[in-house]
């Protein structure tokens, strides 16, 4: 795991930018006359800066352990506790890659217009919003927001439990069910980090890539793992923050059970007046996640040339719906491959404990 830095930034707004200036144009200047430089100089520019963030990240400072100064004795909960950033690089790109099959079939009807391309225009609309709107359901985190909302209030008015705790390893945990279809395993993964308060264990369940940054820069370091006051009006898993000596805060949910003993005025903290601080960002660029996904939007850049530099008004209207076509498939597959190596990778730089369990129906 590498440091985000300013330039990894900087260039990743500069690629969405560009790729976000390029689907506006069709649609903003879906009449202007071939060859259309405006959108071809704007795929060059997304091409180079998304080439340059993938080289940025790659040469980024590596993440190193959190800051040495921690101090010997417990120190006290803060009052504010930030709640986890939101991933806008991430929503961005997921929706600019949406909108894009859109975006090529109103470059491939041009100005011909006609009742069968008014159709097609529709459809895809209705399926590129239905598929936005499932891939935000599938993602949302607005629950766990909601319970986090819920401990970071109460930190500000000092009402938490709180216990001290180690940081151990991350784990995932892949969870084994029957699949949709006759033979198929459907396959589940879940990831935390093992807190230890005494000999007992508890699992602070995060995303990975947050429980990645948090092993390798607080692995080992003591701190408070709190929760609110308010738990018994929350449902199924308990919002939890684990709170570095060094400051650092890593927030997720935890188990009831395993929290419930800890849930009693006798482990309850005062809190002190200091801010805890978000874990350093890291370079999100993975080669195994984002390679298909900036490869298949280069290859749907070069398929749909001929109709940006020609002009669909000028190509035969079936080569210039292939190419588009083609495309907007290039760029479909380059996504799902990429989201399904997302799913299966795991942040660089640690080693993951990794256990498997099944449901009892087919154990």
């Amino acid at each position: 795991m590498r440091r985000s830095t300013l330039v990894t930034r900087a260039l990743a707004c500069a690629a969405l930018a560009c790729a976000a200036v390029a689907l506006i144009l069709v649609f903003a200047r879906y009449d202007a006359p071939a060859p259309r430089w405006d959108i071809l100089s704007a795929l060059g520019g997304a091409a180079v800066a998304a080439a340059g963030w993938a080289l940025a990240c790659r040469t980024a400072p590596p993440l190193g352990p959190a800051s040495q100064a921690a101090t010997d004795s417990a120190t006290p909960l803060p009052r504010k506790l930030p709640l986890p950033a939101r991933d806008a690089g991430r929503a961005t790109g997921a929706v600019l890659i949406a909108l894009t099959p859109f975006t090529l079939t109103r470059l491939a009807a041009g100005t011909r217009g006609g009742i069968l391309s008014g159709l097609v225009i529709i459809l895809v609309f209705i399926v590129t919003v239905k598929a936005i709107g499932f891939a935000r359901r599938q993602v949302s985190q607005a629950d766990q927001r909601r319970k986090l909302r819920v401990l970071a209030e109460d930190a500000g008015k000092g009402e938490v439990h709180a216990v001290r705790v180690r940081l151990g390893e991350p784990v995932r945990m892949r969870y084994l069910k029957r699949g949709d279809k006759p033979g198929e395993l459907n396959v589940t993964q879940f990831h935390w980090l093992v807190l230890r308060a005494g000999e007992r264990e508890i699992r602070l369940a995060a995303p990975p890539d947050e429980v990645g940054r948090a092993a390798l820069l607080l692995g080992g370091q003591e701190g408070w793992l709190c929760w609110p006051e308010r738990w018994k009006l929350i449902e199924d898993e308990l919002p939890a923050a684990f709170v570095a000596d060094s400051g650092e805060v890593l927030m997720g949910l935890t188990d009831p059970d395993e929290a419930r003993p800890y849930l009693t005025g006798t482990h309850r903290a005062d809190p002190g007046d200091g801010t805890a601080r978000h874990l350093p960002r890291t370079a999100k660029f993975q080669a195994p996640v984002h390679t298909p996904i900036l490869g298949g939007a280069f290859l749907a850049a070069l398929i749909a040339a001929p109709v940006l530099y020609f002009g669909s008004d000028d190509l035969p209207a079936a080569l210039s719906w292939l190419l588009c076509a083609l495309a907007a498939a290039a760029i479909v597959t380059g996504a799902i491959r990429g989201t399904r190596e997302a799913t299966q990778s795991l942040p660089e730089g640690l080693s993951w404990k990794v256990v498997e369990e099944s449901d009892p129906s087919i154990a």
